[in-house]
């Protein structure tokens, strides 16, 4: 079969199957989207039973045909308990945690069973070298983590879904194709980088601000709660003199800036500069603000902070579609 022949018939068959099976926040697997063909071991069963049945008419031996005739009747019983395995599986895809550039995301799927019924052996797999194996017992719900690598920042919306099982005796598969509305946002991979004065007045530090003397320390205070925990005076606090925060003059006083203006590379490698600098200064308790050509984020900290100019970093000069 030639490659474009081939092409249009697989284009026409996956617009048929997602007309079946629309796009959505949660499906429910019904006939329409349930199919069942025999598996490679099934293949050589049904093989097995047309020797038995050929034997026993050549023959005209009646336990030969008999048996031929229970192998049919266990084979039509293993396609309906196989379609039942699957009918009425409801597939809802949850929240997924970001993940960066490089790394394997994670989308949560949470199988829910028909009411009465279960779900036995089944394998779901957004591509096919990473299947995952899931078996939901009856009145259950079962939470799954699909993985999916994450290859460009931004939205990353997963292909579709198959669910498939050899259940009960193997000798069929069933599955199915499920699309669902859900995704996963991927941060910028982080990369070592330094900033650099943007109007070439110099040289700056990792912390986003011209580099100053040792003599920019100006003396302690008393600890507050809910300070950075990097501006303790930790020698102090060993010597059992309590604690306290280092204060420090000039620069010290200044917001910290992830500055896009600030890092040397091309887009991409600005940006996982400053993905790599925001991790290092939340880790430190810093608080620091996002300058990008398209706004700006005031300087804060946090976890939710962080998210903000991950986010924001993800999908600079990107189409962000809720």
């Amino acid at each position: 079969m030639s490659e474009p022949i081939k092409y249009r018939l697989e284009s026409f068959f996956w617009r048929w199957a997602q007309r079946r099976s629309p796009r959505a926040s949660a499906v429910t697997l019904r006939h329409r989207s349930i199919y069942v063909l025999p598996s490679k071991a099934g293949l050589g069963f049904f093989l097995a039973m047309l020797l038995l049945w050929l034997l026993g008419t050549n023959y005209q031996n009646n336990l030969i045909l008999a048996v031929s005739f229970m192998l049919i009747a266990l084979f039509l019983v293993a396609i309906l308990h196989a379609f039942r395995n699957l009918a009425g599986l409801r597939v809802e895809g949850l929240p997924a945690e970001p993940g960066f550039v490089g790394e394997r995301v994670e989308l949560a799927v949470e199988l829910t069973p028909a009411r009465g019924c279960r779900a036995d052996n089944l394998l779901l797999a957004l591509a096919p070298e990473l299947e995952v194996r899931a078996d939901v017992a009856q009145g259950k719900r079962q939470l799954v983590h699909l993985p999916l690598r994450a290859e460009k920042r931004g939205w990353l919306r997963p292909p579709r879904l198959l669910i498939k099982s050899y259940y009960p005796l193997g000798i069929t598969r069933v599955w199915s194709w499920v699309h669902l509305e859900a995704r996963v946002l991927v941060y910028p991979k982080p990369l070592p980088a330094s900033l650099i004065s943007a109007s070439g007045g110099g040289e700056l530090g990792d912390e986003g601000q011209r580099l100053k003397a040792e003599d920019d320390f100006i003396g302690f205070s008393q600890y507050q709660p809910g300070a950075s925990m990097a501006q303790v005076a930790w020698k102090l606090y060993a010597r059992g003199a309590g604690l306290h925060l280092k204060q420090y003059g000039g620069a010290e006083q200044e917001s910290l800036w992830l500055d896009f203006d600030a890092v040397q590379g091309d887009v991409e490698q600005r940006l996982s500069g400053l993905c790599f600098l925001a991790l290092k200064w939340h880790r430190q308790g810093r608080d620091y603000g996002l300058k990008l050509p398209s706004g700006t984020l005031n300087p804060a900290t946090g976890d939710e902070h962080l998210h903000r100019v991950l986010k924001a970093l993800a999908l600079y000069n990107l189409p962000e579609t809720d």
